[in-house]
């Protein structure tokens, strides 16, 4: 923008009105691509034109799946483009001529595409939101929107703002597209009173304190090259990956970081993977099978079998720190006994809380199995990852390690898949669960919580809300606290009763999540 706005002012300082050198100054930049313009009456008032005049065809793509035909009238086109324009001239400057007499062709000319673009992503955005309103369609998260790459022979589902960099609005005629979008399931909330409840009768066993030191040795831990011997559950690698359907590589990469564990690659779970990598060393090729999703963005090779091919570089492996005298001083002890006693002492002082997380726990699985709520198997790994943030986030307001974390994520993505479900399953409840109660969250909760994790980590305010920012974390973030919020509110209601048997350790307690 800067460049355009050196280049208006050489040009008036020449102060040549013609029409091969004028150029007309927006008053404020458009959108940038794929940006989703503003609430408000005028987006009121847009979906209100789009209802009465647009068509909408709705067909079903899959259980829980619809695809969207939209058709925009031409005369609802152009009416928003002239309003761009009228906008636009009113305020704009053309040397030689006073502000708002600026000839339309000038500003075509030199503001056309970007126009064009602001007006589609309008008239796309505001009426995908007012085709669900018309067939009334609980839609789950944002549409997936059939467009062309350039160069590619055909459509492709793309997220929005992929899609709207790929298209243009036309010269002429209605503005037609289509999309996908995934429902709501259908489910009634079970009886929320009376929910019965045991208080655990918990004790800190030294498998609890191994356990936490552990996790403080893993986040000062390491990646280290293995020098000798084969590939190791949970080992990092690098590799040389191709992917071949029916023979035909359709996509590779060098020197890709592959972990010797069940993966989810390209969409595709690899539940053996990890039995197919142990034992590899440097120099080797493993290939294995996958079958693609039926949800996949690329049409022609859904439910085909795909080959992938790993060429191993290099092995890495996650290294511990020393439980030694240095690391005990930096952590401010001055015997690995004096830890230990530190740590149970501050995990006893937690106890309280750690019940009540279990007690949470325990009504968040009785809403599950009481909840008639049945997802199709093929249900979007999208919404699969947005349940597998939200464990990644629960995980680290545990302070648990970075690489544990992660571990997790990817079992979750294959060969526990079922978890995966369930927390799917939960995720619907409890925002079902929350509208019914009128829960909310504030700014000032989610930043508390951020803070505490950022001391977990020892890391700075700043960043970790940086990190959580990227993707889905700050939504789970939310969606976490606001569960918990729900949670007890139930728990209030609830029927507690106080274990008599032999104690739990604080494990079983995390466990029975």
């Amino acid at each position: 923008m800067a460049t355009k706005r050196k280049k208006q002012k050489a040009e008036e300082e020449q102060n040549t009105p013609s029409e091969s050198t004028a150029v007309a100054e927006a008053p404020s930049p458009p959108p940038e691509e794929g940006e989703l313009p503003p609430t408000g009456e005028e987006e009121a008032d847009i979906k209100s034109a789009l209802k009465q005049s647009m068509d909408v065809q709705v067909r079903d793509v899959g259980v829980l799946r619809k695809e969207l035909t939209i058709s925009i009238p031409v005369s609802l086109v152009s009416e928003e483009r002239d309003k761009q324009y009228s906008d636009l001239i009113r305020d704009a400057i053309v040397p030689g001529f006073r502000r708002g007499r600026a000839p339309r062709r000038l500003v075509e000319k030199r503001f056309a595409q970007d126009v064009g673009d602001q007006v589609l992503t309008k008239l796309v955005t505001n009426g995908f939101l007012a085709a669900t309103e018309m067939k009334e369609l609980k839609v789950l998260g944002d549409p997936m929107i059939w467009s062309r790459a350039k160069g590619a022979e055909a459509d492709s589902l793309a997220d929005v703002q992929t899609a709207l960099s790929r298209m243009r609005l036309p010269d002429d005629g209605p503005l037609t597209f289509r999309c996908e979008v995934e429902l709501y399931p259908s489910f009634t909330l079970p009886e929320l009173k009376k929910i019965k409840v045991k208080r655990p009768n918990v004790k800190i066993t030294d498998e609890d304190v191994q356990k936490q030191v552990d996790r403080m040795r893993g986040i000062r831990g390491s990646w280290e090259p293995v020098s000798g011997g084969g590939v190791q559950t949970d080992d990092l690698l690098i590799v040389d990956a191709t992917v071949k359907v029916g023979g035909q590589v359709v996509k590779s990469e060098e020197n890709a970081q592959l972990f010797a564990r069940p993966q989810r690659i390209e969409g595709v779970s690899l539940e053996k993977l990890g039995d197919v990598l142990k034992g590899a060393k440097a120099g080797d090729r493993r290939t294995i099978e996958g079958t693609i999703p039926e949800d996949d963005e690329r049409t022609e090779l859904r439910g085909k079998v795909a080959t992938f091919e790993f060429v191993i570089h290099e092995i890495k492996r996650f290294v511990l720190p020393a439980l030694d005298q240095a690391l005990l001083e930096a952590w401010g002890y001055e015997s690995e006994t004096e830890l230990r006693d530190a740590v149970r002492a501050q995990m006893e002082a937690e106890l309280s809380r750690t019940i009540r997380q279990g007690m949470r726990n325990q009504v968040a699985r009785y809403l599950v199995e009481s909840t008639k709520l049945e997802l199709p198997e093929g249900i979007s790994r999208r919404n699969i990852d947005r349940a597998i943030v939200r464990r990644m986030v629960e995980a680290r307001r545990r302070g648990v390690p970075q690489e544990e974390i992660v571990k997790h994520a990817d079992e979750l993505r294959t060969s526990a898949a079922n978890e995966a479900i369930e927390s799917l399953k939960l995720y619907f409840i409890m925002d079902r669960l929350a509208e019914q109660l009128g829960v909310e969250v504030s700014e000032e909760e989610i930043n508390a919580q951020i803070a505490a994790i950022a001391r977990q980590y020892h890391r700075r305010f700043d960043r970790v809300r940086d990190e959580l920012a990227q993707g889905d974390g700050l939504s789970a973030l939310y969606m976490e606290i606001r569960d918990e919020k729900c949670l007890e509110r139930l728990l209030e209601d609830a029927e507690i009763e106080e274990t008599k048997g032999p104690a739990e350790s604080l494990s079983s307690v995390y466990e029975s999540t």
